[in-house]
Order: structure tokens, then C-alpha cells, then sequence
């Protein structure tokens, strides 16, 4: 209720402005206006045909990333050598702009859904790695040593224990990861070409279509909300089964 409130305090003072003539419409449109077009995008089918690629190339690179920053993170939280030497390089690679990084992903592996997924999952990998190794390192030592004390193989301390404790901090890098994505794969389509929202985008900016521009936004908002939201929920899911509570 609260974001609610707020979204629609925002929009009314978007439409205030724009219906008294403050700001002029090729600047920025009115919320009818941007409404308007994402229902026309809908009925049409433009919004699904542009938002499928996106989606697709996203998820993809979504999943890349959770199947190499889990186990790595898992791999540099328990071993001192291998984080000194992969932490550093594990930051260097938030440092490289993703617009630098493109090109470079088409000159080894051309255009397509797979060089703007790989750009989808170097995005996410960063926040769920550091979430992982953080999740990790602030466990409760004293439960870890016990399970030690029992007789628990390291397989079976992750496993049985390690995961469960750290696993609201890894879901919620999971979570932020997966939205990330959504951005990487836009800014992809933009730099490399395809047919999805980023080339919307460009039509509509290159058209001088403000309107066109800001639903493109929109759209690609929601998609990132909508993916937020089913992984919270599976988060909830995951949380409550590897801790042992009814989900």
C-alpha cells in the first residue's frame, strides 16, 4: 500500500504538469498519452513481440549466472587461497562498462539471444556470488563445528547446514540477479541489435516518439516487477523448505 500510495502521488503530479502545459509533450508525454500506446503495443501484439526476445534473453542469462556465481561463491567462502586470488577479479568485472563489453561478445560469439544472454549473466553474476560468499562467511560457527564434531562430511555441512542458514542471503542475490538481467539484456539489444525491447527503443527514439520511448520503459518495468515478483515468491518457497518449515 505504501509503494501504492507513493506510485500514485508520482503519476498525479506527472499528469498536473503535463496537462497544464509545464512541459512540453515531445519533452515529456502525459500519462494518458503513454498509457494509451502500451494499450495500442497490446492489442497489437508489438508489446509481446518485442518483450519475448528480452524475456528470453534475460531468463537465459539469468540461469548462466545462478550455475557458475553458486558454486563459485560456495568454492571462494570456503577456501582463503581461491578467494584472494578470485575476489579481485570478480569486482574488476562490475568495473567494465556492459556498453564495452558487447562488441567484444560479438566478435567471439556473433549476434543473437546467446551473446546478449552472456551479457544478461555477466550483469547478474556479481550480486550473486557476493551474496553467496557473504551468506556463507556469517553463518553460526558454533552450529557448523557441532555438525563437524558429529561427524559431518563438508558435503554433507553444505548441504544439510550451510545452506539452509545462508540461504535467504543467496535467494536474495538470486533475486536482485534475475532483475539485473532484465537491464542487460536492453542495454544488449541496444549495442549489439535484435528484437526485442532495446530495438523498440531505438525505432521510437530515433522517431523522436517520446511517448513510444517512455512505453518502452514502462514495459520493461513491469517485466522486471513481474520477474521480481515470482522470484520472491519462490524464494519464500525455497527458504521455508531447506529450512525445514511448511511452505
Amino acid at each position: 500500500m505504501p509503494a501504492l500510495a507513493a506510485a500514485s502521488l508520482i503519476v498525479g503530479i506527472w499528469w498536473a504538469v503535463t496537462a497544464a502545459g509545464l512541459i512540453g509533450p515531445y519533452l515529456l508525454p502525459g500519462p494518458g498519452e503513454v498509457l494509451g500506446r502500451m494499450l495500442d503495443q497490446a492489442a497489437t501484439g508489438v508489446a509481446w513481440r518485442y518483450l519475448a526476445p528480452t524475456l528470453t534473453a534475460a531468463v537465459l542469462g539469468a540461469v548462466i549466472a545462478v550455475l557458475v556465481a553458486l558454486p563459485l561463491g560456495v568454492c571462494i567462502a570456503h577456501s582463503r587461497v581461491l578467494a584472494a586470488v578470485v575476489e579481485p577479479f570478480v569486482a574488476l568485472s562490475q568495473t567494465v562498462p556492459l556498453v564495452a563489453i558487447a562488441p567484444l561478445l560479438v566478435l567471439w560469439i556473433g549476434y543473437g539471444t546467446v551473446p546478449i544472454a552472456v551479457l544478461c549473466a555477466i550483469v547478474a553474476f556479481f550480486p550473486i556470488v557476493t551474496t553467496t560468499v557473504v551468506g556463507l562467511r556469517s553463518l553460526d560457527m558454533r552450529v557448523v563445528e557441532n555438525a563437524m564434531l558429529d561427524g559431518a562430511s563438508g558435503w554433507q555441512r553444505l548441504v544439510h547446514i550451510e545452506a539452509p542458514m545462508a540461504a535467504p542471503a543467496i535467494l536474495a542475490g538470486v533475486r536482485g540477479g534475475v532483475v539485473l538481467a532484465m537491464t542487460g539484456a536492453v542495454v544488449g539489444e541496444l549495442v549489439m541489435g535484435g528484437t526485442g525491447m532495446g530495438t523498440l527503443l531505438t525505432l521510437s527514439r530515433d522517431a523522436a516518439d517520446t511517448a513510444g520511448v517512455f512505453a518502452v520503459v514502462a514495459w520493461v518495468s513491469i517485466s522486471a516487477l513481474i520477474l521480481h515478483g515470482l522470484v520472491t515468491l519462490l524464494e519464500r518457497a525455497a527458504v521455508n523448505r531447506l529450512q525445514g518449515e511448511s511452505s
